[in-house]
């Protein structure tokens, strides 16, 4: 067995106010008939700041994830949104207390399984997001980022807006598209930050609240997702060679 500890830290928000008071825990994942360990566990404070740590004793490496309970853009259901991000290997060291901290970033809560009660919106809908990236210390610039209506069953995905984060890692998209019913739009990441040599990208995608959806082609409210780290593993990314 093997003594190792991981360390992370990053800021909640919800909207654009604090997310405080939302419970972080951090969980070494054991497979088999073995039990998850809880490294540590905290709640965020008035500014929606956390940082966790711990360590745990394994033969192989440890398997880190960050669990955060909360919420934001729950609309009154009676158990709380439960996010999943994994942590990299390449934060794990071989002592007690971590070497370094991973930054998760700035992140908003609203995203993800958003939903709302609203009124139907039908024809011409728009929506604009920005946000920033960056891959371990490092900006993260020229990544493919596009704007999507998600469209289900033969119809295709209808491509709203397309382009690219700029050296400081920062972008911004606004889009429309025509529908009888509410659009469900996506912003895709496609990027190679922390891939080692995998063929075709990483991709992530963020499901965007309807409470963003303008009627009309230009939209009068910007969803900001926050700043991200992309070397962070998400549950449902995979990757593609074309897009």
């Amino acid at each position: 067995f093997r003594m190792q500890s991981i360390g992370v830290k990053g800021i909640l928000k919800c909207g654009n106010e604090p997310a405080s008071n939302v419970h972080v825990k951090l969980i070494d994942e054991d497979r088999g008939p073995d039990s998850d360990d809880l490294l540590d566990a905290s709640y965020t404070d008035v500014n929606g700041k956390f940082q966790l740590s711990g360590h745990a004793y394994e033969l192989t490496n440890i398997d880190v994830e960050l669990h955060i309970l909360h919420d934001c853009n729950n609309y009154g259901k009676a158990c709380q949104r439960e996010w999943l991000i994994r942590i990299p290997e390449k934060y794990i060291s071989q002592d007690r207390s971590p070497n370094k901290f991973m930054n998760l970033g700035t992140l908003n809560l609203e995203y993800i399984h958003a939903y709302q009660l609203f009124v139907i919106i039908f024809g011409i809908q728009s929506l604009s997001v920005k946000g920033k990236f960056f891959c371990g210390d490092e900006p993260a610039g020229n990544v493919r980022i596009k704007l999507v209506d998600q469209d289900y069953g033969p119809d295709s995905d209808d491509d709203m807006a397309a382009g690219y984060t700029n050296e400081d890692g920062y972008f911004e998209l606004s889009g429309s598209a025509e529908e009888l019913t509410t659009i469900d739009p996506h912003l895709r990441v496609y990027h190679d930050c922390n891939d080692g040599f995998t063929p075709c990208q990483r991709r992530w995608k963020f499901e965007l609240p309807h409470h963003y959806i303008w009627s009309g082609k230009n939209s009068s409210k910007v969803m900001d997702i926050g700043e991200w780290n992309l070397e962070a593993r998400m549950p449902d990314e995979s990757h593609d060679c074309i897009h």
